[in-house]
């Protein structure tokens, strides 16, 4: 096989779906992932959280929470992920480092852009789950327990989670700041009729090859 025809076979054996993340990459979107230290403090508006991109692969976002004074306002933070077609959501991981003030910190989840369930809400109704994390979770997947057991009606869910926008919400109410870290991991689902109409043109590509 001519050398020139090797990299054309093996970009086309990437999936499209790949292909079009590092396009989206290269046309300037923002660097995947969120660093409070790096990138400024995370959105305290529940209407207007922080938009953070995602990559293939895990997406780091960080911050700090917790409340300056006894009885004095929390520092809540809100943000938004968009896990794009052809991907899945299929874990979220408790980062080293992540710290907790009073026993364990919440993190909340919804559909869509915004979170739309007030801070001082009596139930969880309208988020699709929630967790009550603590230190003894730093390295563990905690996106299937969100789901799994809906609680103070909160919805529940299935993983992976489906393409589409997801808000979360995440403070700690102890005295004092607290750190936070947590792993996004997307990743690729399989695109049958992607793949079949990719062999097809890489057996009609063979035979001409072969024919030459």
């Amino acid at each position: 096989m001519k050398a020139h025809i090797r990299p054309l076979l093996r970009l086309a054996a990437l999936p499209l779906s790949l292909l079009a993340l590092a396009a989206a990459a290269q046309a300037g979107n923002p660097a995947p992932g969120w660093n409070e230290a790096v990138n400024g403090d995370l959105s305290g508006n529940n209407l207007l959280p922080t938009f953070v991109t995602l990559a293939s692969g895990q997406t780091t976002v960080s911050g700090l929470t917790g409340r300056a004074v006894p009885g004095g306002p929390v520092d809540r933070d809100y943000f938004t992920i968009t896990v794009p077609a052809g991907f899945v959501l299929s874990s979220l991981t408790v980062l080293p480092g992540t710290e907790v003030l009073v026993e364990v910190g919440f993190i909340g989840m919804m559909s869509g852009s915004s979170f739309t369930v007030p801070p001082d809400a009596q139930s969880a109704a309208g988020m699709l789950g929630f967790r009550l994390y603590s230190e003894n979770d730093i390295g563990n997947d905690i996106l299937e327990p969100m789901g799994l057991f809906p609680e103070l009606g909160a919805s529940g869910f299935s993983t992976p989670l489906p393409a589409g926008s997801y808000s979360f919400w995440v403070q700690e109410t102890g005295v004092g700041v607290a750190r936070y870290g947590f792993g996004f991991g997307v990743t690729p689902v399989p695109e049958p009729a992607t793949a079949l109409t990719l062999l097809a043109g890489l057996g009609l590509l063979a035979g001409a090859l072969r024919r030459r």
